[in-house]
């Protein structure tokens, strides 16, 4: 029985993920556009479409004008934010939510069957993360999809 080095890796079919969709939460913030930067090269190594999302909180109970207007401002926005740091040829849709981001976020991903999610972290630690709850950290619980973090600094 041959055992060698190169027997086993002649054997071994090597795959890599397929990413096709990456989902880029942004809360405009300017480190939020941390994760834009990262997914960028990933997207232009895999050949994949980066879709951008921000949510709002809950607007449900202002007028519907101001529901529209907010929307058309935030997904203005997204496109802002993105035109200087992402080819355009890498974009897919974008877009603007309200309710929980969390809650938001994960939806999206699953609909959209992402491939994988790229957001930015706080950093809290301890009790003040346990009270509050991280947002990040409730997508990288509950994702249908990998998720890659990058702390904020």
């Amino acid at each position: 029985m041959n055992t060698s080095p190169t027997s086993v890796i002649g054997r071994v079919r090597i795959s890599y993920p397929r990413l096709q969709r990456i989902l880029v939460p942004l809360d405009f913030s300017g480190k939020s556009r941390q994760a834009l930067r990262y997914a960028v090269p990933l997207a232009q190594k895999f050949s994949a479409r980066i879709h951008l999302v921000h949510v709002l909180p809950a607007i449900g109970k202002l007028p519907r004008d101001e529901q529209i207007r907010l929307r058309q401002a935030a997904l203005k926005r997204l496109g802002q934010t993105a035109a200087p740091l992402m080819p355009r040829r890498l974009q897919a849709e974008n877009a603007v939510l309200s309710g929980k981001p969390a809650d938001e976020i994960l939806a999206l991903a699953e609909k959209n069957s992402i491939d994988l999610i790229v957001l930015t972290t706080k950093g809290r630690d301890g009790l003040k993360r346990a009270l509050v709850g991280s947002t990040a950290e409730q997508i990288m619980r509950h994702a249908p999809c990998p998720v890659m973090s990058v702390r904020r600094r």
